[in-house]
């Protein structure tokens, strides 16, 4: 039971959007990162006053295999986001198993790097106020982001976010990715953006088969458990760690909430500016568009922190 607790843990779902409200600010795309001839984009909403203005980046989520910059922000938090004057990003980063976590990570802080260095001139955005959020996997990134003070944001928002990586589950029988089936979808080409259905099949088949961890390192945790260090967040924060908003339901289907209050708690010892806000259900969009008070939560948080 810990076992399948703790991979479905890892394996965060990315729930889609349920409004169709018309969004409210012209989508323009950038490409923050090119790896090996592959661009990796973002889409930046700007809000209609062009004074300059902080931006919060939006990780989407979908277990770090699927998912993308489009589907992945919800039309509440943007458009209350744009009315308050915060321009809006929502960033692709590669996908895992053809890219692994820990260049996964590295994404997450480069389009805040690009944001700090080329903002302003492109879209009158303040360099020194960004902030971060991501649902589920994505607010993992959102947290990872903060790990390193050069490139630390300065704020996060983590909304629905697993908060730790086990060494105990065991890999399954990596012979079976040899068979045909979902994986063959899986080649040396680099991925941000794919066939939303084929890529969620491609995870639910890696977490059937325990593959999941092993296809995210690229190791077997239960194997090299001391590789995990650089994953973990408790191993990676200290005290001048950014502002953090840990938003999440008490009945959160995929991430326990034990796990979410430990590492409340963890903040508050390390002396880090946190807070916890709570509701009853949802997970990641689900929260959202279920829980409007979550976003101006979060928007009142982001004024105090990132203003």
């Amino acid at each position: 039971m810990c076992s399948k607790l703790i991979l479905t843990v890892l394996s965060i779902i990315l729930l889609s959007p349920l409004s169709s409200k018309v969004i409210s600010s012209e989508k323009q795309v950038f490409v923050y990162k090119t790896v090996k001839g592959h661009e990796i984009k973002a889409n930046i909403f700007l809000p209609e006053k062009k004074d300059k203005c902080p931006v919060l980046v939006f990780f989407h989520g979908g277990g770090f295999m699927f998912g993308n910059r489009d589907e992945g922000l919800n039309i509440h938090l943007k458009d209350k986001l744009l009315t308050n004057n915060y321009a809006v990003v929502s960033a692709d980063y590669r996908l895992a198993p053809e890219t692994k976590l820990n260049e996964i990570m590295k994404d997450a802080c480069d389009v805040v790097m690009w944001l700090r260095i080329n903002g302003h001139d492109r879209y009158n955005i303040d360099p020194s106020r960004i902030a971060v959020a991501g649902g589920s996997a994505g607010g993992y990134l959102a947290l990872s982001s903060g790990f390193k003070k050069d490139s630390a944001p300065n704020a996060i928002i983590a909304i629905s976010t697993p908060t730790g990586f086990s060494s105990a589950v065991q890999m399954g029988d990596l012979s079976i990715l040899n068979e045909p089936g979902p994986y063959d979808i899986v080649t040396d080409k680099i991925i941000s953006y794919g066939d939303y259905s084929k890529r969620m099949d491609l995870w639910r088949f890696l977490a059937r088969h325990r593959l999941f961890r092993y296809e995210l390192f690229g190791f077997d945790p239960s194997k090299e458990s001391n590789k995990l260090k650089k994953y973990k967040l408790q191993k990676n924060i200290d005290s001048d760690y950014p502002p953090t908003l840990i938003t999440h339901a008490r009945n959160d289907r995929l991430v326990d909430l034990n796990q979410v209050n430990a590492f409340y708690e963890f903040l508050k010892e390390k002396k880090v500016v946190t807070e916890l806000y709570l509701v009853e259900n949802g997970h990641n969009t689900e929260l959202i568009n279920h829980h409007p008070e979550a976003v101006d939560k979060i928007v009142s948080f982001l004024e105090k922190h990132a203003p």
